[in-house]
């Protein structure tokens, strides 16, 4: 979606589009933390005015609070799109994890992890937006990831012993487990190798 400042607006009028703001917002905070990036910092990053911003978005909180709403929402269609398309749960889990890594780093950078963890997660105490999106995606995630595990992997669940529930819960354990580990800022390959280690336990 592209918005253009209309003129009569503070600020100098300008077309910029509203999804490549947020994923830059998205990186910024990721980068510096919510409390220790300023409204300056996001403005510089986008190439925009204050007012330009302002007017789109709103203040700093609002602008955070949107820039998780749209990471959520590309998370979770990447996550679950990695799970559908493998054989088994095993390679299942090891295909999500390792798209989650591949997102969660970049070639030769140290890791900066995942949004909502390492960024979103903290700012829940104070902020009950954030509290609801946190955890109402990893709700979602949770029985999507159910949902596919009992229509599409029956055998490996009786194989296993367990309930396509308790196999939901542990498989994206390991992905906020892997969330974690990236923001310590391992190298990709390191945590690739991770991510593959960690999808042994459902083999």
């Amino acid at each position: 979606m592209t918005n253009k400042i209309v003129p009569g607006q503070r600020g100098r009028p300008r077309s910029f589009d509203e999804a490549e703001v947020l994923r830059r917002a998205q990186k910024v905070f990721l980068e510096q933390g919510f409390e220790a990036t300023s409204y300056e910092d996001i403005a510089l990053a986008m190439g925009l005015s204050k007012p330009s911003l302002y007017n789109t978005f709103g203040d700093k909180t609002a602008l955070f609070e949107r820039s998780i709403t749209n990471y959520v929402d590309h998370a979770r269609e990447q996550i679950m799109a990695s799970f559908t398309t493998a054989p088994d749960l095993a390679e299942a889990a090891k295909q999500m994890l390792l798209a989650a890594a591949d997102v969660y780093a970049e070639p030769d950078k140290p890791s900066t992890g995942c949004l909502l963890v390492g960024t979103a997660l903290p700012g829940c105490a104070q902020n009950e937006q954030l509290r609801n999106a946190l955890s109402g995606f990893i709700a979602s995630l949770d029985a999507d990831l159910e949902k596919l595990i009992a229509e599409r992997f029956g055998a490996d669940v009786r194989a296993l012993g367990k309930t396509a529930r308790e196999l939901s819960l542990l498989i994206s354990g390991l992905l906020f487990s892997l969330a974690v580990r990236a923001r310590t800022g391992v190298t990709r390959r390191k945590l690739r190798k991770a991510a593959i280690e960690l999808a042994v336990i459902l083999t």
